[in-house]
């Protein structure tokens, strides 16, 4: 379709002027619900329970938009009302960064599920809403009669939708990732209101191009002030914004006590949606007593060394911040790494020190053990996607693939935590059921008797895995509520939703990064 064709004659009630508007809020629509996501996925994550309410509010709010566009296409001075709710659409558009921060201040630290759901419907639910309402606009307008009415609501939707697609892509792709969130926002309220801006100048409709001029100050306003201000003693070191969430390290001064432990300490922390996946002890060196890593990462580090491997060849699946790669690059094993996300790879070389001898391919793990030719003494499991552990690469199928490339005498590690008893356990219950059902003796490994405060390591094999005083007593979990995981039925985010929700509000409620 080209744009030459969809030339804008506007002072002839243009069909093709108007298929253009739909195209363009067709662009902005699935670029705000992309937007939306992500400026909640800090504070919330990007879980199911996000992104259902991400899809519920968009739908409802074009539902409802649907409706009542419907009913004001029947009123007079059609034309004008097209470009009225256009302009506030591109109001409230370019307002996102600023109500999602309100929003999350305000209702973010109550009940999860209810600050999800409300959150998400002050910051998607009035620009979609009012997008929705131009496609039956805009069928009225440019249906002569009542026969041509199904032709026109064919094109003007089928428009919409390929503008919607383009979006799609582009702002999952390129335009987040680069840009961010705020600037995107901005820029997407602006297309969205600058041709109905035009046409009521044209009409000498000036009092109703308010709402595009409160708009323009505000978005002004976001830019020049930055309402996430570090508190006193963090330092923001690095911020990424992209389709697989949002990515920030911090370094913790001594001012700041309870991250950086005493004020002798400066301790950099790894963030993927708020979620702390790497921290680093910068004040101390390995063979010091106090914590440089996770204890996670020294655990793993020393079980490995107790095996006495022959080819001493690691895969780990999953860099944060590269603490475990360089553990055991320091101790002389054989490191390869998988990372889905560049940015992580990026963020461990260049803020974390990971060694640039380490091999690190960017490509998600299930596909990177498919392809791999190479076999490997010990795989690592130390995938999290924000409080989550994507649920397809821990399938049984998965684990098959995984059998593939493992020595003989090999060993699978998965990283995981908190929760394996009880309610909140099953989860975690079910991905110990599904090491077992494929044929790995598994064992399970707390890193701390603090059940709110642990990792949980499987730690499984083609062999018998020899008892260690530390690793649960599994006999005395109930694991009948747990389910083998498969490709066919993928339910880890669902059986794992409390545990997941705990972590979350864990998370939001220790969050110390800003004011």
């Amino acid at each position: 379709m080209s744009f030459y064709y969809l030339y804008i004659d506007m002072g002839n009630n243009s069909v093709k002027f108007f298929l253009l508007l739909s195209f363009i809020e067709g662009l902005v629509v699935m670029g705000t619900e992309l937007l939306g996501a992500k400026m909640l996925a800090p504070f919330f994550g990007s879980s199911l329970y996000v992104w259902s309410s991400v899809m519920a509010i968009t739908l409802g709010g074009l539902a409802f938009g649907y409706f009542f566009g419907g009913k004001i296409s029947l009123r007079e001075k059609q034309e004008l009302n097209l470009y009225k709710i256009l302009l506030i659409g591109s109001l409230f558009t370019m307002l996102m960064p600023f109500t999602s921060k309100v929003a999350l201040n305000i209702i973010g630290f109550y009940s999860l599920l209810p600050a999800v759901f409300c959150s998400t419907f002050i910051v998607l639910f009035p620009p979609v809403f009012l997008m929705g309402m131009v496609s039956p606009i805009i069928i009225k307008i440019i249906s002569k009669n009542t026969n041509e009415s199904g032709n026109s609501a064919g094109t003007v939707y089928a428009i919409s939708t390929f503008g919607g697609i383009i979006s799609t892509l582009a702002f999952g792709f390129y335009v987040i990732p680069v840009y961010g969130l705020t600037m995107p926002a901005i820029i997407s309220g602006a297309t969205l209101g600058i041709l109905p801006l035009i046409m009521l100048i044209k009409r000498k409709r000036y009092s109703d191009t308010l709402p595009f001029v409160i708009g323009i100050i505000i978005s002004l306003y976001q830019l020049i002030f930055d309402f996430n201000q570090p508190r006193e003693g963090v330092d923001l070191i690095y911020q990424s914004e992209g389709i697989l969430g949002q990515i920030s390290v911090y370094d913790y001064s001594s001012n700041n006590f309870n991250k950086a432990g005493n004020n002798s300490e400066k301790v950099r922390w790894l963030y993927v949606n708020g979620i702390s996946q790497t921290k680093e002890n910068r004040s101390i060196t390995l063979d010091e007593n106090s914590e440089k890593y996770f204890t996670y990462v020294p655990k793993l580090t020393d079980y490995i060394s107790s095996l006495n491997l022959k080819n001493k060849s690691v895969l780990l699946l999953g860099l944060g911040g590269g603490s475990l790669a360089k553990s055991l690059f320091e101790n002389g094993y054989n490191v390869e790494v998988c990372e889905l996300d560049k940015r992580i790879n990026y963020v461990a070389k260049t803020y974390f020190d990971l060694p640039e001898t380490i091999n690190v391919t960017v490509d998600d793990a299930r596909h990177f053990i498919k392809l791999s030719k190479n076999k490997y003494d010990v795989i690592i499991f130390d995938t999290f996607r924000g409080e989550e552990t994507p649920s397809h690469i821990i399938t049984k199928e998965s684990l098959v693939e995984v059998k593939k490339i493992l020595n003989k005498d090999g060993h699978v590690l998965i990283n995981s935590y908190n929760y394996i008893e009880g309610k909140k356990g099953v989860g975690l219950q079910s991905i110990y059921k599904t090491l077992i059902d494929a044929n790995l003796s598994t064992e399970v490994w707390p890193t701390s008797i603090d059940v709110n405060n642990r990792n949980l390591l499987f730690i499984s094999s083609l062999n018998k895995v020899e008892k260690n005083e530390e690793f649960l007593d599994m006999s005395k979990i109930d694991i009948s509520k747990a389910q083998v995981l498969t490709d066919e039925y993928p339910a880890f985010e669902m059986l794992n939703g409390l545990a997941g929700l705990d972590w979350r509000i864990s998370a939001i409620n220790n969050n110390q990064t800003t004011n």
